[in-house]
């Protein structure tokens, strides 16, 4: 296990320079924009994802899955070292990034605030690694690249139509009703689906992983 993620971070190794661009890109929008404290660490942690997860692309290069399958370890550990990698480099990023944010925050009001939106990103990019990386394991990179497009235009329309549906709701008693939660309810909430998100999905990639010929 440790061998498959040592052998993942050697090939983040080779994006680091671009992923450095990417990281100065962030920190200009940051410090222009005058709310773009949240957008900078989304991008961030959304951009680390893709990357991580998008290590198994270098796995497959000139049928290296061939050679990786006759190596000391299991498909359930290789998919597991996948999970872990990224949800190791994302959480990396995450606090990183977090460290600017709050440098820019002036008022303590301003970075609970923060803090807490951060929280849910997090939470947001755990549900959509368990969406992702089965979607990665069982087809080729460029049906996935288009599965991961269309998946992305279906989270924000999700998030455009939940906030015209908040909007047309503003007074109803189903409003009223998720109002009378305490944040930390909604945060438990929250963690429990993307912890059960993530089981699953572990699950299905194990099972994808098994019936798999190299």
């Amino acid at each position: 296990m440790s061998g498959l993620l040592m052998k993942d971070l050697e090939l983040l190794k080779v994006n680091i320079k671009t992923y450095f661009i990417v990281f100065a890109v962030g920190i200009i929008y940051l410090f222009v924009q005058t709310d773009g404290s949240i957008f900078f660490i989304s991008y961030m942690i959304f951009v680390s994802l893709s990357v991580t997860v998008g290590t198994i692309s270098y796995d497959s290069y000139h049928h290296g899955m061939n050679f990786l399958m006759t190596l000391p370890f299991t498909r359930k550990e290789y998919v597991i070292s996948k999970y872990l990698t990224a949800a190791g480099v994302t959480l990396a990023a995450g606090i990183l990034s977090m460290i600017p944010g709050l440098l820019k925050a002036q008022s303590v009001s301003t970075r609970k605030e923060f803090l807490i939106s951060t929280g849910a990103v997090m939470i947001c990019a755990g549900i959509f690694l368990a969406i992702l990386l089965p979607m990665r394991l069982k087809y080729e990179i460029e049906k996935s690249r288009i599965l991961m497009v269309a998946l992305i235009a279906v989270i924000f329309l999700l998030a455009a139509g939940g906030k015209k549906a908040l909007e047309l709701c503003k007074g109803s008693a189903t409003l009223h009703l998720l109002n009378t939660f305490a944040g930390w309810q909604i945060a438990i909430a929250m963690i429990v689906v993307m912890v059960i998100c993530m089981a699953v999905s572990v699950k299905v990639s194990e099972g994808i992983m098994e019936r798999k010929e190299f």
